[in-house]
């Protein structure tokens, strides 16, 4: 079983993705006028990528996918724009739509701003670095990023009356799924080193963890927006 998990999780993964998606399109409707519809379009977003990552490197000779190989998009360096970077924009959105208070909404413009500014300076210094590999500081602005909004979106939800109803709260929910994934696979990414053909053993350690933080979170987000409806803050709605 552990073997089959380890050597599956990739399309165990996608599967999880396509329901969460799939899950928030039929739902789109109850929260076409929340917050939660950005969140929703971040999940059909993470899907999109999945699924023309997964095309380039498993049917590399279907001629769409030869043409865009062709021009120089492989499985790195558009990954490190569009999930790195693209991905926590999405996140940073969703929570800057979230939240009330000024200086919060000032708080995470600043922090995408300092997000967008570092990656787009080290794609323009580091050119090679960043179209060859995944470096750790995409992943640690990353952390820092989510950390930030949720931290904030935590503070201001506490200080509100929908503390009444926080189990029946989206955002509550995404905040907990999106802070548990980043605490789960942080550690496993600075022992990367050791991701190798020579060490088979922490190779398949890292798929499990990863399917295990993914299946977390994803069924985490399916339920969410299956249980939770919208609700009002402060005059708005979330």
């Amino acid at each position: 079983m552990i073997e089959f998990l380890a050597k599956n999780f990739n399309f165990i993964t996608y599967g999880l993705e396509f329901l969460a998606a799939l899950t928030g399109i039929i739902c789109l409707k109850n929260y076409i006028n929340s917050s939660t519809k950005y969140f929703i379009f971040f999940l059909i977003y993470i899907f999109i990528i999945e699924v023309l990552g997964a095309s380039l490197v498993y049917y590399p000779d279907f001629y769409p996918v030869y043409l865009i190989r062709r021009i120089g998009f492989q499985m790195t360096n558009w990954y490190n724009i569009f999930w790195f970077f693209g991905s926590i924009v999405f996140v940073l959105y969703y929570f800057y739509s979230l939240l009330q208070l000024k200086q919060n909404k000032f708080i995470i413009k600043i922090v995408g701003i300092l997000f967008s500014v570092i990656m787009l300076g080290h794609f323009i210094i580091y050119f090679d670095v960043f179209m060859s590999s995944h470096p750790k500081l995409y992943q640690f602005l990353g952390l820092l990023a989510t950390f930030i909004s949720i931290a904030l979106y935590f503070i201001e939800f506490l200080k509100s009356d929908s503390m009444l109803n926080v189990f029946k709260t989206f955002g509550f929910y995404a905040s907990i799924g999106l802070f548990l994934w980043w605490l789960i696979i942080t550690p496993v990414i600075f022992f990367d080193f050791y991701n190798t053909e020579a060490d088979w053993h922490f190779v398949n350690l890292k798929r499990l963890i990863f399917l295990f933080a993914n299946a977390f979170m994803y069924s985490t987000f399916t339920f969410a927006l299956m249980y939770c409806k919208p609700e009002n803050r402060g005059g708005t709605v979330n």
